[in-house]
């Protein structure tokens, strides 16, 4: 039996790694698909439905590969798989992080507040990485806090790291959020405006993809998550350097819980006494829902889709 003091609480609606660790809640270990990743390519697009953990999964490759994380990998990744066997690139980039989550859908404002999430991510960037950047921060930031549009900034911003000591390994979650409900609320027209022609998420990804091109590219490895390829469809002149890996099978389980995975979990809690069906019970029944409820993407050709057994995290 599991002490109750020593018992792992299980999580709901956290997304950073270190909470885990520190709170010691109970974490699938996802980390063995780290290596397959970076053998992948440099520039990764990865698409699941919502609440599969993407978030979750981006904050522990934002810790395993941050610079400033370094003295922290022991206590961070202590009992992962990928703890032992470390690829060489850990802890070897300046992490520039976006959650296009952040920026409300509302279609008066929308380029408004997408700038000012840029503009917000930079800045914390460069008060987080102030002693690794070789460069005037008071002058960064007033270039920065004078740009008009997100492109500009980005374009700026870009600009002071080309050549530098340590590249960049750009994050954007859920790339394609405010998007989507833009599409969903207010119609074709209003998305179209942002994602075609001179639109300012198109301009946005314009400078990104500059940015991992040419001599001393400041970008190094990008990865990208979202619930549909649609977006990315849309702005593919601005964006078309990244692989899609969503139906790539040796990873296809980097989001959600396989059967073993959810067996596991149960096991766990049973030792509480807490749970008193038998394991293979309760996993017959979730399989069940899972037939009528749980799409899971899953390779069967290129272009299309089929279920799996899996469960999505919680």
């Amino acid at each position: 039996m599991i002490d109750e003091y020593d018992l792992k609480q299980i999580p709901y609606g956290i997304a950073d790694f270190e909470d885990f660790r520190q709170k010691k809640l109970f974490y699938v270990d996802k980390t063995r698909f780290i290596r397959n990743i970076e053998k992948k390519g440099s520039f990764l697009f990865f698409i699941r439905p919502r609440r599969f953990g993407k978030s979750l999964f981006l904050s522990m490759m934002e810790y395993y590969y941050d610079v400033n994380r370094k003295d922290q990998f022991d206590y961070l990744f202590n009992g992962t798989a990928i703890h032992q066997n470390p690829t060489k690139e850990k802890n070897n980039y300046l992490v520039l992080s976006f959650n296009f989550s952040a920026v409300a859908p509302d279609k008066l404002h929308l380029e408004k507040f997408f700038l000012q999430h840029i503009r917000d991510s930079v800045r914390y960037f460069m008060d987080k990485y102030g002693k690794h950047l070789d460069i005037y921060i008071k002058e960064a930031r007033e270039q920065i806090d004078s740009s008009k549009g997100a492109s500009a900034l980005m374009g700026t911003f870009l600009n002071y790291f080309k050549g530098k000591k340590y590249k960049l390994y750009v994050f954007i979650d859920e790339y394609d959020n405010f998007a989507n409900t833009i599409l969903s609320d207010s119609g074709e027209e209003e998305y179209r405006s942002i994602t075609r022609g001179e639109g300012f998420l198109r301009a946005f990804f314009n400078v990104i993809k500059a940015g991992t091109t040419g001599s001393d590219t400041p970008i190094s490895r990008l990865f990208m998550t979202g619930v549909s390829p649609i977006t990315l469809d849309d702005v593919t002149s601005g964006f078309n350097i990244g692989a899609n890996i969503s139906l790539d099978d040796d990873i296809n389980e980097i989001l959600g819980f396989d059967k073993t995975e959810v067996e596991t979990l149960i096991e766990y809690y049973r030792q509480t006494g807490k749970i008193q069906h038998p394991t293979p019970e309760l996993v017959d029944i979730m399989g069940q829902w899972k037939l009528l409820q749980t799409p899971v993407y899953h390779r069967k050709r290129r272009d299309s889709f089929r279920y799996r057994n899996k469960f999505p995290n919680p």
